[in-house]
């Protein structure tokens, strides 16, 4: 966020007051522009602002994609009774009109690769990223893991051998590994599930899930008198 002073007419995102030329104000590109002192603190807040603008470009992405995605349905539709003519498609010889079938048709295959990264993008678009969630990604993955991992238990670290906890701390682990002790991060490891059953490997992941989504107690039906 940075203060400017505003250079067109516009209007506060929070409090929809009209903001004047010559005015200051705060602004940031991916949230908006807002009076002094009403640019949001708060995480979720800043998020759905920026979803907001990030909607508005999706949208424009996939009505982008749809339109190239008609427009090749309708020249495959039209050139049909012509590709799917045998006779014509392997004749031997140049044949103008075939060429231009070709060219034409190909045009529109890479038209629908342009198409499916629009949707793609757009699909990008709808998940708005904010300061925290990274750390809180990270912080999700050590949870999931610290609950169920005990000195003894075999892991997978950075490489592909598995090594023994010697402890859990934290954030991380000490582990033994092929060239000595160390530390490792709880979110770089993972099990190693070789030597355990179906029926193991599934009450360790049902206990990971259930540190972190907790399920909420069910209540009671209530009795009338």
């Amino acid at each position: 966020m940075r203060t400017i002073t505003v250079k067109y007419q516009g209007e506060c995102k929070k409090c929809g007051a009209i903001l004047e030329i010559g005015q200051q104000a705060e602004y940031e590109k991916t949230t908006g522009i807002f009076c002094v002192g009403h640019f949001p603190t708060d995480t979720e807040e800043i998020r759905a602002y920026r979803q907001e603008r990030a909607d508005r470009k999706a949208d424009k992405y996939e009505e982008w994609a749809a339109k190239r995605r008609q427009k090749a349905d309708a020249v495959f539709e039209h050139n049909k009774p012509m590709t799917s003519d045998w006779a014509f498609i392997t004749q031997p010889g140049y044949i103008p009109a075939r060429a231009r079938i070709i060219a034409q048709e190909d045009r529109q295959y890479e038209s629908l690769q342009v198409a499916k990264r629009m949707e793609q993008k757009a699909e990008s678009l709808r998940h708005v990223r904010v300061k925290g969630d990274a750390e809180k990604h990270w912080q999700t993955k050590r949870g999931m893991l610290k609950a169920v991992l005990k000195p003894g238990m075999k892991v997978i670290g950075l490489g592909s051998e598995p090594c023994e906890v010697l402890k859990v701390n934290t954030k991380t682990a000490k582990i033994k590994g092929n060239f000595g002790d160390y530390n490792q991060d709880l979110a770089l490891l993972r099990l190693d599930t070789t030597a355990m059953t179906e029926e193991e490997i599934k009450t360790i992941h049902d206990a990971m899930k259930a540190a972190v989504y907790p399920k909420e107690p069910q209540q009671k039906p209530q009795v009338k008198p």
